[in-house]
Order: C-alpha cells, then structure tokens, then sequence
C-alpha cells in the first residue's frame, strides 16, 4: 500500500527566502508517514488503543534535490520500504508535476509500550514483509554512523507545552527546530543544504532543560542535543 497525495506549499512552511523551509519539509514527511500509518489502522491512536504501543522515529535522513516554492504543486508518495524484527523504514518521495523528484526521505521507527517503554515486536503489530513496497526513484539513501564527540555548548533551552506530542514527550519537527535555530538568516540564505540526517536517541519531556552543541567540520555540520550528558538528539548536516 502506498499513500499518494497532492498538496501545494502553503505560505506557513516558507522560509526566509521563500522557499519551503528545512522544517516544512520535515513537517510533509511527518504528516505524510502519520497518514500512511491510519492507512493501515497503525497510527498513534489506533495501536495506544489495541496495543497500548506508540511510534517512535529513530533516525531520518533527508536529501533535498531541488527548492519548492509557494503555492507550487507536488505529489507526495509514502511507502514502507523495508522491515525487520523491530523496526520499519518508510520512504516518502515528493515530485513536481513532471514526475520530477524533489526531496527523498527515509525514516526508521520502532513502537514502545506505553507502559514499559520497551521496544515492542514489529510482529506485535500484525505487520509484516507483504507490506514493503518499491521505491520509484534511483536516488539511494542510507543511514550513516556518524561520530560526534567534544562539541561546544551553543545554547540552552527548555522544553514547553507547545514542544509536547500526544505520546508526552518532545515532537520529533521540535528537534528540527531547535537544530535550525541554531543558524542564523543570513547563515541559511547563503548556504544551501544537500542532506540532513537526524538520530533520535533518547525521549525529552516537559520541563526537560537540554544543552545545545554544535560544530562545523569543512562541509560537514555536526549538532547534538543532550540532557545531563545524556544524548537525546544527533543530527549531521551536509551542504552542496
């Protein structure tokens, strides 16, 4: 099963230069794996109520290929394209009107109990390889192990009730931001980013004070977000 849909960009995920910001991107993707999840009766309120489970994404690399514009039509494919014992990974590819691709992501997710916190069979789910559909694109896109170590303090932040998502902890597009706001504009209208890859590897709650670190290595940059020397968030950025 494959979700296919059609939006235009609205003026809300614009940039400062007026193109779909880093973060709109990131918020089509989210929306997108949400809508495929209900598609399958899998989503967050669907597998609460039948598996007392909830999703959690655990890495997301994102290759922007062309900017997107306002008002400016796109289809947005979103599939799952590989699954193992505990983990799936959903794809979404996002075209203009000439079948031309834009922006190609990949996400893996594992669910957690509600209650334990562990991480649940993928099998617990009732899903399975029958599932996994092709990609329609020859970009490829792999997670990488990036090494992030000895970054300097850039800031701190604490988390809020709007940073909050129904699971009760931070929102994934919430990293995002805190990693973009990090920039300035200037910084952001003059350079331009090819990938970003995200891992998630600890949750973040209300009230949560969190150390922002970051450093730039040739074309490479490198930011970290931690809570007591704890990391919660890794994310490298590459630019063309």
């Amino acid at each position: 099963m494959k979700l296919e849909k059609k939006q235009s960009i609205p003026s809300s995920m614009l940039a400062s230069d007026g193109k779909l910001s880093k973060i709109g991107a990131f918020q089509i993707i989210q929306d997108a794996i949400t809508e495929l999840m209900g598609k399958y009766h899998l989503d967050a309120f669907a597998i609460k109520e039948r598996y007392d489970a909830f999703w959690v994404f655990t890495k997301t690399r994102v290759k922007f290929l062309k900017p997107l514009s306002w008002n400016q039509n796109i289809t947005i494919s979103c599939y799952l394209s590989s699954l193992s014992f505990v983990k799936i990974n959903v794809d979404v590819e996002i075209k203009d009107d000439s079948g031309a691709l834009l922006i190609y992501s990949k996400t893996e997710l594992c669910s957690l109990n509600f209650y334990s916190q562990k991480i649940m069979r993928i099998s617990a789910l009732e899903m399975d390889s029958t599932m996994i559909e092709e990609k329609n694109n020859s970009e490829e896109l792999n997670f990488t192990k990036f090494e992030i170590q000895d970054l300097p303090l850039l800031r701190m932040v604490q988390i809020h009730y709007t940073n909050i998502d129904i699971a009760h902890h931070t929102n994934n597009l919430e990293y995002i931001r805190l990693i973009l706001d990090s920039y300035s504009v200037q910084h952001m209208e003059s350079k331009s980013i090819r990938e970003i890859e995200i891992i998630y590897c600890n949750q973040s709650f209300e009230n949560d004070n969190l150390n922002i670190r970051k450093i730039n290595r040739g074309n490479y940059d490198y930011i970290l977000i931690e809570k007591e020397n704890q990391p919660i968030v890794k994310c490298e950025i590459v630019y063309n």
